[in-house]
């Protein structure tokens, strides 16, 4: 496979991949990331800081400065994860063309991949990391519970901006069940009944995840703040060799940077192309998450 060849057709999986690399990493967006100079560079780990919450004072008397306070989190790059996929020369001989079946195949290695990010994350979504939770039966599950779980959130001094909820496919379809929100399309907003997607509600934005872990608490989702969870990401390193083609891509929606790699395995006669990512994961602020269980 020449090294030319190669570079031009990995270069181009990577650009036409981008839109549904964002589609499926977008779930990540409800997550502080931290992708600096430093940890794009060097480093087993990644110290970021999460503010604490803080109280509007009396500015009548004058203008006395309270103390603010930080919490340091390291975030260790112990996760490399990915997809890796390949076919013998006479799978490609009997498809008449390698690069098709490796075009094929890249979404699902996608996939794989932002999954994998997500379990890692999903993890830690266990009661003795974010104790506040409520539950509530799928069945029940509406927009009323969502403005209950924003209340509970403004109450704990969680910022209102960037807000999320990640729910399951079930919870997901009572909520776009909701007279509420099927009423919202009489008025312009359609997408509950066209895509079953309402995309903002009561401050939340809405991701429908259907690999959530029960983590043996019955977690069916959740509503958090961005500083609830952190990821820290990089490409990994690039070798270097005659026979291997390497482009790192960067996900538009999350700045999450994704690696492709092509070669061919002249021992086991194999055409390969991977997809890689090395990233870490840890708690942020625990009273910026509040868990929802199912009964």
């Amino acid at each position: 496979m020449g090294n030319t060849l190669g570079g031009s057709f990995l270069a181009a999986i990577a650009e036409q991949t981008l839109d549904y690399m964002g589609r499926e990493f977008v779930p990540l967006s409800a997550f502080t990331r931290n992708f600096s100079q430093d940890i794009l560079d060097r480093g087993e780990s990644v110290t970021t800081r999460v503010p604490s919450s803080v109280t509007a004072q009396n500015l009548a008397s004058g203008y006395t400065s309270t103390d603010v306070q930080t919490t340091s989190k390291q975030c260790t790059l112990s996760n490399f994860k990915g997809f890796v996929y390949g076919f013998k020369d006479a799978e490609a001989s009997k498809a008449g063309d390698v690069n098709f079946l490796q075009r094929t195949f890249v979404k699902p290695a996608i996939e794989a991949t932002a999954q994998a990010v997500l379990d890692s994350l999903l993890a830690l979504v266990t009661n003795s990391n974010f104790s506040a939770s409520t539950t509530i039966t799928s069945s029940n599950f509406d927009s009323d519970d969502l403005a209950d779980l924003a209340a509970d959130l403004t109450n704990s001094k969680v910022n209102k901006a960037l807000r999320s909820a990640l729910i399951s496919p079930v919870y997901n379809a009572s909520l776009q069940k909701d007279v509420a929100i099927q009423d919202a399309s009489k008025y312009g907003n359609s997408s509950a009944i066209r895509d079953n997607q309402a995309d903002r509600i009561h401050g939340f934005g809405i991701h429908e995840y259907s690999a959530i872990p029960t983590n043996g608490e019955n977690l069916a989702g959740f509503v958090c703040h961005p500083s609830a969870l952190i990821i820290a990401a990089r490409a990994p390193a690039t070798p270097v060799h005659p026979s291997l083609t390497v482009v790192d891509s960067v996900e538009s929606v999350t700045g999450i940077p994704v690696q492709f790699r092509q070669w061919y395995d002249r021992n086991n006669g194999e055409h390969k192309v991977s997809v890689g990512l090395l990233y870490g994961v840890q708690i942020g602020n625990s009273q910026a998450l509040k868990r929802i269980l199912s009964a």
